[in-house]
Formats: C-alpha cells, sequence, structure tokens
C-alpha cells in the first residue's frame, strides 16, 4: 500500500504544469523585439561608420591633391615695393564680447533686444531731415 501512494504521489507531481500561453507568446515576442532592434542598431551603427570613413577618405583625398598642387612651389613673391607685414609686439588679450552683466541678466538682455527691435528715433526724423534738404537745394 505505501508503494502505491508513492507512485501515485510521484505520479500526481510529475504532472503537467499550467502553462499560460500569453505568457509564453510575450516572451517569444520581446525576444524577436530585443533581436530586431539589435539588427537595427548594428545596421544603423555599420552605415555611420561606412559613411564616416567615405567622408574621411573623400577629406584625406581632397587635402592630398591639394598638397600634390602646392608641393615644390616657391613661396609666392611679395609685390614690388609692398611694405612688410606688421607684427603685433605683443599678443592682444583675450576678453568676452559681451558684458557679464548682458550675458548673464536675462531682464537686461530681453530690454536690449526689445529695444532693438523698435525703429529708431533717427529713423523717424527722415521726413525733417529730406524737408531740409529740398530747402538747401
Amino acid at each position: 500500500m505505501i508503494r502505491w501512494a508513492t507512485f501515485l504521489l510521484l505520479l500526481l507531481s510529475c504532472g503537467p504544469e499550467d502553462i499560460d500561453p500569453n505568457q509564453i507568446i510575450e516572451e517569444r515576442a520581446s525576444e524577436q523585439v530585443a533581436a530586431i532592434r539589435a539588427n537595427l542598431l548594428r545596421d544603423c551603427n555599420e552605415r555611420i561608420l561606412e559613411a564616416a570613413q567615405v567622408r574621411a577618405d573623400s577629406l584625406l583625398l581632397d587635402r592630398a591633391r591639394r598638397m600634390r598642387r602646392i608641393a615644390g612651389r616657391p613661396p609666392r613673391p611679395g609685390r614690388p615695393g609692398e611694405p612688410p607685414p606688421q607684427e603685433l609686439s605683443e599678443p592682444l588679450p583675450l576678453r568676452p564680447l559681451f558684458p557679464f552683466e548682458i550675458r548673464f541678466d536675462t531682464l537686461l538682455r530681453d530690454s536690449l533686444l526689445r529695444d532693438s527691435l523698435l525703429r529708431d528715433s533717427l529713423l523717424q526724423l527722415n521726413p525733417i531731415d529730406t524737408l531740409l534738404r529740398s530747402d538747401s537745394i
């Protein structure tokens, strides 16, 4: 009897698992999507590398052609009577194009932009200026 009970327990424990077909479909679909995405990324990277290589090769060929045209030529002579080029005694100091206040103060920058978009007061004087010119002629 104990043998039959153990045999029955083993038989029932080795029964079929509850398999959800939707879960299997989702797993396979996600694997396929991942594979397709990896293929697309690989193809995209290959195309980018090929385009970069073609561009680099064309730049190198163009540079070699230019160097071949220039190679062996004597330096270009200056014009007769031309003064020698002026050289700076010391390099000019570098400074920002716009002061600190304009770059980081957004209210000031916006007001300057708004003022630059308005008609200038000098442009409003044009009719008077034309009248004065016609009187003087």
